[in-house]
């Protein structure tokens, strides 16, 4: 037992030469108290040592309970200032220049356009169904849209007037790649199987190099009328590809017979193409245009869809979109060649920088399935796949669609055709279906392009589309894990589409009615929609927006520092002149964050103010159908005679029609007698309508039948006409009946001479000829 205490004495000490003396005497002090105590009652002499020990256990006694209540003190005062920041968080953004995001962060849910969240199919229906004349008048309704907006602007005297973003190129880089990748490939080709489709395949390609050849002498023409050869000119290249084909080309291969060889010629046929691309001039075009078709017509095997994609891409961004839609048509109406994903981008790419939003649509259709002609995957008709059952369950495993009796194969649906498809509607400016999207990228977790998402925003800001701008932010929201890596990921977008998207908050929040709230709240269907929820991914959107802002402002104000770091330690300049640029400089860092939140605030301005002139003009259209309604209601209650153009005249107020309408309706009035006799007049000519088709044949009455108006009424003059008509016809019928009762009876003896008896065989003389049938009517 002595040896534990001692063991536990020297663990708690230190091993210096003190502590060590000390845990010995404490050990012996033990062994004392247990022998000594009965035998030697004496008290032991205090040490040094023992002095010692125990101060030093009341100092360090002292420090730890000490120490222990400054930590605690420390730990509630972080506690205090951790629930103050959670609990102060529009404060926090009123003192960082953030009111306006304060002001959202305490706004009710604003409404939202659609109650769930967006399918693919959802989106590419709303894309597919809008009229192609709808399409056309878009560019004019857009540029209508931007003068309305800057009109805004202007009437506000705000200085920020921007414009729309012109067509770029963001997504063309990664259509390059994907052409480019198909170089080696083996892709999964379609390649004829018989004679005929060779001779198919010939024909084709002949077609093109004609089309190509027309249409670039007819470019060179607009440009430049009478400057080059004619098309039918000895001189022309035209003539030459005459020349080349009598000599036999085309004469191709079966691609089948060398698949090695096959892909090494048509790669060798891009290359080729490619450097006279490089080298386009576009007054020479038609002597190009020939080069290309000759490498065409002389290759070994026919081209592939590597080749066509390579031209589509070529020629449209030369700009050459006459010679690049001959390629598109020589695929979508004359080749059987199966498409891939370059193809599809090169399509939508040629009709973008072409501006045909119809044909854009068109690609689309044809994509998706919402054209029974199909993009050129697979196409059978329906009774076809019945009576197939591989071809059943084809139609089972693939993403097939059913339109106007055909079984058509979808093209997938991949980043790069998203990507696409939504830098074709912003350029024409289709925001709300770019818009939507963009929810549906959000959702399949790809990341888009930073240009895109500017474009996007920018347009949406330019136009004061406030649909639009609702559906971006329902887009982040749904997708607020997505939404947080674009604003705070490792890869995030640019401080220009953070403040583009923060000017979107503000106009997402100015366009929420006053009250709208609990009108939200009492709703059934929108319930889940206003719920904390929905409520805390505003907020985390909101902060994320907030936090990129500060991080950037934070930056710049660094960079800043540094360079007024710079101005002071350089001596070169008098002290005066650096002093007062570091003011300079300082003041306008200082300066820039105030500027953004004073633009901020001008957008949300500018954006309230056309939502409500945009509700007034709904609401007057409204009001206005409504008095038409109220009008027309009223007007069922005067006689048709008194019923007069003012009655409908905008112009004359509801109320004064009201009450003359009224004046008819009320007894004792001039205008109740006169509506009186009215009516009494109405009814006479109906008793007499009633009348005189009953006294015509079942037949004249369904004729009579056909011709009645909307309100099931026939007018008295066709009435009077049938029956003068029938008056005529019985008036002949009568006619012919007495001409026949004059002549002589040649039997007439016979029968008088008959006995009584058999008197029954005497004919009796038609005195009237049978009354037809009546109708009642």
């Amino acid at each position: 037992m002595l040896g534990l205490w001692s063991m536990a004495a020297q663990l708690r000490a230190c091993h210096c030469r003190a502590c060590l003396r000390a845990t010995r005497t404490a050990a012996r002090q033990v062994t004392t108290s247990a022998t000594g105590t009965a035998s030697n009652p004496r008290r032991r002499k205090v040490l040094a040592s023992d002095v010692f020990t125990a101060c030093y256990s009341a100092i360090m006694a002292t420090a730890a309970v000490i120490d222990a209540g400054r930590k605690d003190r420390r730990r509630r005062e972080l506690d205090r200032k951790i629930a103050e920041a959670k609990s102060r968080l529009a404060c926090l953004l009123e003192e960082s220049a953030g009111r306006d995001l304060a002001k959202l962060t305490e706004s009710p849910y604003p409404d939202v356009p659609y109650s769930r969240p967006l399918e693919k199919a959802d989106v590419l229906n709303d894309i597919c169904k809008l009229d192609a004349d709808f399409l056309r008048d878009l560019q004019q309704k857009r540029k209508d849209r931007l003068i309305a907006a800057q009109h805004v602007r202007t009437m506000l005297g705000l200085s920020w007037n921007p414009t729309l973003p012109e067509t770029r190129k963001t997504t063309l880089a990664k259509c390059e790649e994907v052409v480019m990748a198909e170089k080696g490939r083996n892709l999964d080709r379609r390649e004829p199987q018989t004679e005929t489709h060779m001779a198919k395949i010939t024909d084709m390609v002949t077609d093109l190099v004609d089309r190509l050849m027309a249409e670039a002498w007819w470019s060179s023409e607009i440009e430049a009328p009478g400057s080059h050869p004619a098309l039918n000119s000895p001189d022309s290249a035209s003539t030459m590809i005459r020349m080349l084909r009598s000599d036999g080309y085309p004469s191709y291969a079966h691609p089948d017979l060398d698949p090695a060889a096959t892909i090494e010629q048509r790669e060798r046929l891009n290359d080729v193409n490619v450097s006279i691309l490089s080298d386009w001039v576009p007054p020479l075009r038609e002597r190009y245009a020939a080069k290309i078709c000759y490498n065409f017509l002389v290759c070994g095997v026919p081209p592939g869809i590597q080749n066509y994609n390579m031209l589509i891409l070529g020629f449209s961004l030369l700009g050459e979109h006459n010679l690049s839609q001959a390629v598109v048509d020589s695929f979508l109406y004359l080749s059987h060649m199966k498409p891939s994903e370059a193809t599809y981008l090169c399509l939508l790419h040629h009709y973008r920088l072409k501006g045909d939003i119809v044909g854009f649509q068109g690609v689309i259709k044809r994509m998706f399935g919402y054209d029974p002609r199909g993009i050129g995957l697979m196409r059978r008709t329906a009774d076809y796949v019945e009576r197939r059952p591989e071809l059943q369950a084809w139609a089972a495993t693939q993403d097939v669609a059913v339109v106007s009796g055909h079984y058509v194969q979808r093209a997938p649906f991949t980043h790069n055709v998203a990507e696409a498809m939504m830098e074709g509607l912003i350029d024409f400016g289709m925001l709300r279906e770019g818009a939507k999207l963009l929810a549906v990228c959000l959702r399949e977790q790809w990341t888009i392009s930073k240009d895109l998402l500017w474009r996007l925003f920018h347009s949406c800001l330019t136009l004061l589309d406030t649909t639009a701008a609702k559906l971006v932010v329902r887009a982040l929201l749904d997708n607020i894990d997505q939404a947080s890596l674009l604003l705070l990921g490792p890869d995030p977008v640019g401080p220009g589409s953070v403040r583009q998207l923060r000017h979107l908050l503000n106009i997402w929040q100015a366009t929420v009615l006053p009250g709208n709230e609990s009108t939200q709240e009492q709703g059934p269907q929108v319930g889940n929609l206003t719920g904390e929820v929905e409520k805390a991914k505003l907020n985390h959107l909101a902060a994320a927006v907030w936090i990129r802002e500060a991080w950037h402002h934070t930056s710049m104000m660094c960079w800043w520092l540094r360079r007024a770091e710079r101005k002071l330690s350089d001596h070169s300049v008098p002290l005066l002149e650096r002093l007062d640029m570091v003011l300079s400089v300082l003041n306008f860092a200082a300066e820039r964050p105030r500027l953004e939140l004073e633009k901020s605030e001008h957008i949300q301005r500018v954006a309230k103010m056309d939502w409500l002139m945009a509700q007034t003009v709904s609401m007057d259209f409204h009001i206005r159908s409504a008095e038409t309604v109220i009008c027309k209601a009223l007007a069922k209650q005067m006689p048709r005679q008194l019923q007069t153009r003012s009655h409908f005249k905008s112009t004359i107020p509801l109320e004064q029609r009201i009450s003359r309408a009224l004046l008819y309706t009320t007894p004792g009035t001039v205008e109740y007698h006169v509506a009186t006799l009215f009516n009494l007049s109405n009814e006479l000519e109906l008793q007499i309508k009633r009348a005189l088709i009953n006294a015509l044949p079942k037949t004249y009455a369904q004729g009579l039948q056909q011709t009645q108006n909307d309100s099931g009424d026939v007018s008295f003059g066709r009435i009077v006409a049938y029956f003068k008509h029938y008056l005529a016809g019985l008036k002949d019928l009568q006619t012919k009946e007495a001409e026949t009762a004059s002549r002589p009876d040649p039997f007439a003896r016979l029968f008088e001479a008959l006995p009584k008896p058999i008197s029954f065989w005497k004919r009796k003389a038609a005195s009237a000829a049978p009354s037809p049938g009546h109708i009642g009517w």
